[in-house]
């Protein structure tokens, strides 16, 4: 099993600290949602042009694969695509010169007439998509927010699936609050594209420490690695928007004793 963790669980910590950890933990890769406190790829102080090779170097001595680099790109707001579109072409450079194979992105909500809507999402994502394809970075849109049922996803990747570095993150614990138990029809219908997974716990509404929620996350695991997945599974702590919660490490050991045995 390859098992990463997403920064958003320690956004407050260093770049050296987080590799620190993710070589602690034996973790092969990692997730950058926030570093050193800064949230925006463009002034996340380690992602500045002048500092990309020294960063290069930091992961490429740690054996640690920079994998995923999120953004907080949402195509459903027309007044907001400019921003928007800054935000995910300069991540997707910011990728390409560091090695990440891809950046997340939302379709987040859907905002006045619904097909219009997806059809702005769907747009905006394939421009992105073309933007990355001659740099190496994949497109990975998360199910999320409005985007998280059947209907709609469908709507999304029949127009997106064309573009070879499109693809989804998956959100078990999104599409728990949808589907419940009827999660395998939702991974059947979607395999193919899923290109990440997120794994977080939780019970009765509140995330909890992985293996102490109502998620069957081994099982999902399993049913993921017997039908043939061969990407990553990560670990969204979100302790960034849940500063209650216990520091990372406790949730890294866990998830690592969780899934001990589907290594």
């Amino acid at each position: 099993m390859k098992q990463c963790f997403s920064t958003l669980g320690c956004t407050e910590r260093s770049l050296d600290e987080i590799l620190a950890l993710t070589v602690k933990f034996g973790m092969g890769a990692l997730e950058v949602r926030g570093i050193s406190n800064v949230l925006d790829n463009g002034s996340i102080p380690d992602f500045l042009p002048q500092n990309l090779s020294e960063t290069a170097k930091k992961f490429a001595d740690a054996g640690v694969i920079p994998l995923v680099l999120g953004t907080s790109c949402a195509f459903h707001d027309e007044k907001k695509y400019p921003a928007v579109w800054s935000e995910g072409t300069a991540s997707v450079d910011i990728a390409s010169r560091l090695g990440f194979r891809g950046i997340r992105v939302f379709g987040n909500k859907i905002k006045g007439e619904e097909s219009a809507c997806i059809r702005r999402v769907t747009d905006g994502i394939l421009s992105l998509c073309d933007y990355a394809k001659d740099k190496g970075v994949d497109i990975l849109l998360e199910v999320h927010g409005d985007f998280n049922t059947e209907e709609r996803l469908r709507a999304v990747v029949d127009r997106c699936g064309c573009a070879e570095n499109f693809g989804l993150i998956w959100d078990v614990c999104h599409t728990r609050e949808t589907y419940g138990p009827r999660w395998r029809e939702f991974y059947h219908t979607f395999s193919r594209y899923i290109r990440h997974v997120h794994l977080k716990d939780i019970k009765d509404g509140t995330l909890v420490l992985p293996g102490e929620g109502d998620l069957p996350l081994v099982e999902m695991v399993r049913t993921l690695q017997s039908e043939g997945y061969e990407g990553w599974f990560s670990l969204e702590w979100e302790r960034k928007w849940h500063p209650d919660l216990p520091e990372i490490e406790a949730a890294l050991k866990l998830f690592n004793d969780l899934f001990c045995a589907t290594s």
